[in-house]
Parts: structure tokens; C-alpha cells; sequence
């Protein structure tokens, strides 16, 4: 072990305490997130059909529990400076594969809107590889550079970070950089058409897309910060916050867009939407649920669906009326004078 002197303990001792507050700020904010929001993922996601989405879902919003118990326990514990490396490892690559999975649903949402467009798709897949493969390089230079030192008395709790080199802030970057490339798609596909084409669908794809980079951005700037100005001790400072807030936003796309999509202004503001454009909207079936097709054109074929707990449909003026037809499952729609819209709710309760 290093050897260090009094004034270095005393410096650690104030940094782990700093550290131990915030990370009971994110388990604050993670436990009144899950108390806000449970009623919620009863109704819309446990009991509905297993699905890729369903599956990203559970994978990024549960496991987070199992992060910040280790993180809790790694600051109230009597631990040696072995155990504490090992946790600190563990921990680690935790909080990288959670925050890969936070970032695939943003991904399988930016590829749907697209209208699950091939080319788009095959870029936002190679952008994911070629960001997490230094992230994960980065991260694993940072943890197998951790040196922890001895506490200075029996019986303190705690880890006390002696030395670390100087790359972590290298991990945030990148990720912010991917989810600059997140927002830039999703600004492209919806700004051109935002006055005229603001359905609930649209509302809630934009105000998730732009809050969750912007409250993104903004932490990994101050772990940058952080990281860059603050002594190795503050190095985990926001780390679990920033673990937290991707699993707390990206849930809350699938669940928000399920939400606006069962609510009774979503159908209305379908049927109200202007004759003379072509939108999208998406429908939440809890039982039967499906993503719908595009051709390589990013045009939606309306045919063919998979498992995923929404469904994209098309609204389209008909060319021989002025009758809305919207199509949420294959088989005849019903067609009636005026804006209508025919709708099939398979399982709906």
C-alpha cells in the first residue's frame, strides 16, 4: 500500500464525504422516481407482451437498483483497499453496460421514427459500436489504473482513493457526442414539420428528445469539469447521479410514449390533426402489441409488425375523399363521412 501522509487522509476522508452525499441524492431521486412512477409501469409495461422494447425496458431500469446498492455499500462498509478496488471494478463497468443499454432504447427510438429505415438504422448501430468501444477502453484504462490506501484508523468506513489517472472524462465526452448525433436525427425527422404536424405522439417524442439530452449534457459537462479541475478524490462525484438520470430518461421514453398513446387526447388529436399532411402516431395495445415496417425508402408499409408495445401507423389523407383512414392492424378500416379514423384495439381492457 502507498504511503500516505495525515494531510492526504484528511483530504480523502473530505472528498469521500462529498461523494457519499451526492450518491444518496441519486438513490434519493432514483427511489421517488420508482414511487412516482410504478402505478404506471404496472398498467403499461409488466403485463405487456414480452418484446425487444419490454426486454430494454427492464434492463435499464431495474438493474440500476443492484448499482447503487454496491455504491451505497461501498461508502458505509469497512472495507480493504483490495475490496474496495474490486468494487470499484464492478461498479464500473455496471454503470457503463447500464448507461450502453439506456442509450440502445434511445437508439430503437430514433431508428422507429425514421420509419425503421434501413440506411438510418445500420448508421445509428455502427455509431453505437464505434462509440462504446472507446468507452469501454476508457473505462477500463481508469479502473485498472484505482489505488487505494489503508483508512487511517480500525473500523472506518469507506474506500480512500489514493491515486487514479486521468481519463475518465474521456467516457463523457464520447457519450455526449453520440447523443448529440441522437438529437440531430430527431430535430431533422420532426422540425421541418413541427407547427403543423404537433400530435401527442410528436409533443412527447421532442419534449423526451431535447429534456434528456439537455439534462444529459449538462451532468456530463460537469463530470468533465469535475474530472479536469477537482482532486482524484471527486472523481465518482456525479458518476452514480449520471447512472441514475440515464435509466430514470431513457425509461421514461418507452413509458411516456405508451402513456400519450393510451390517453383519450391522443385519439383526439388524431382525428383533429390537418387533412392536407401526412403524419405519424403510435397506439399502445397492451396485449397485442407491434412495431410497424418501412420499406429502404423509410416509407411505411402499414404491413408487417413485431413485438414492441407501440405501434407506428401512418395518417393519410385518401386520395378520393376527404376521409381519414387510419389503419392500426391489418383487415379492413372503417370509412365514414367526414375526419374519421377506424381503430383496433386488440386486448385494450
Amino acid at each position: 500500500m502507498p504511503d500516505v501522509g495525515e494531510q492526504a487522509f484528511i483530504d480523502a476522508a473530505i472528498s469521500k464525504e462529498f461523494v457519499t452525499y451526492l450518491d444518496l441524492v441519486a438513490a434519493a431521486v432514483l427511489a421517488y422516481d420508482y414511487s412516482l412512477n410504478i402505478a404506471d409501469e404496472a398498467r403499461f409495461i409488466w403485463f405487456s407482451p414480452f418484446s425487444l422494447g419490454k426486454s430494454l425496458y427492464f434492463l435499464t431500469r431495474y438493474p440500476v437498483i443492484i448499482d447503487m446498492s454496491l455504491v451505497l455499500y461501498h461508502q458505509f462498509a469497512v472495507l480493504s483497499p483490495g475490496r474496495c478496488d474490486l468494487l470499484y471494478k464492478v461498479i464500473g463497468y455496471m454503470l457503463g453496460v447500464g448507461t450502453l443499454i439506456s442509450e440502445s432504447i434511445l437508439v430503437m427510438r430514433t431508428w422507429v421514427i425514421w420509419n425503421r429505415n434501413r440506411m438510418v438504422g445500420l448508421a445509428l448501430v455502427t455509431g453505437l459500436v464505434l462509440c462504446w468501444v472507446p468507452v469501454f477502453y476508457f473505462l477500463a484504462q481508469s479502473l485498472n489504473s484505482l489505488v487505494f490506501a489503508d483508512p487511517p484508523a480500525p473500523g472506518l468506513t469507506g474506500c480512500y482513493l489514493h491515486s487514479q489517472k486521468n481519463i475518465l472524462f474521456a467516457v463523457f465526452l464520447t457519450v455526449t457526442g453520440f447523443e448529440s448525433i441522437i438529437l440531430i436525427l430527431t430535430l431533422i425527422r420532426f422540425a421541418p414539420g413541427w407547427k403543423r404536424k404537433r400530435t401527442a405522439l410528436i409533443h412527447t417524442i421532442y419534449r423526451d428528445g431535447i429534456f434528456n439530452y439537455v439534462y444529459l449534457c449538462i451532468l456530463s459537462v460537469l463530470n468533465v469539469v469535475v474530472l479536469l479541475t477537482a482532486p482524484h478524490g471527486y472523481s465518482t462525484l456525479l458518476s452514480a447521479l449520471q447512472r441514475v438520470m440515464h435509466s430514470i430518461l431513457s425509461s421514461r421514453v418507452l413509458l411516456n410514449l405508451r402513456q400519450a398513446a393510451a390517453a383519450p387526447a391522443f385519439i383526439e388529436t388524431i382525428a383533429e390533426t390537418n387533412a392536407s399532411y401526412r403524419n405519424s402516431a403510435v397506439l399502445f395495445q397492451p396485449f397485442a402489441t407491434f412495431f410497424a415496417t418501412g420499406n429502404d425508402d423509410g416509407e411505411d408499409t402499414g404491413t408487417s409488425a413485431d413485438q414492441d408495445g407501440m405501434a407506428l401507423r401512418d395518417i393519410r389523407r385518401s386520395s378520393m375523399s376527404d376521409e381519414f383512414e387510419y389503419d392500426v392492424d391489418e383487415g379492413p378500416s372503417r370509412r365514414g363521412s367526414g375526419p374519421t379514423f377506424a381503430t383496433k384495439k386488440a386486448g385494450m381492457p
